[in-house]
């Protein structure tokens, strides 16, 4: 993916809108801005919780988030790499 990472150090972006579907695909409805921060922060892997974009949102910050859907953002490489599966 052209684009798709960071040239800093390398961490993968991903589109937001492209985020906000797999909230939608897990709550199974378009999510408000709270829904979208809680599920956003808390993100969980291999028995694990993490914020999926490095450091908590609040839902101030997802309103604004969901008014920029083209826009790349950092994701922590697990979410990038488990975005949208659930954990048993």
């Amino acid at each position: 993916m052209n684009g798709a990472s960071n040239g800093k150090n390398g961490a993968p972006k991903m589109m937001l809108g492209f985020i906000v579907r797999r909230c939608a695909a897990d709550l199974g409805h378009m999510p408000s801005a709270d829904e979208f921060a809680l599920w956003a922060n808390e993100q969980k892997q291999n028995g694990q919780r993490y914020c999926l974009f490095g450091k908590p949102i609040s839902p101030t910050a997802a309103k604004v988030m969901f008014k920029q859907p083209g826009r790349l953002v950092t994701v922590r490489p697990e979410g990038f790499a488990t975005l949208g599966k659930s954990d048993p």
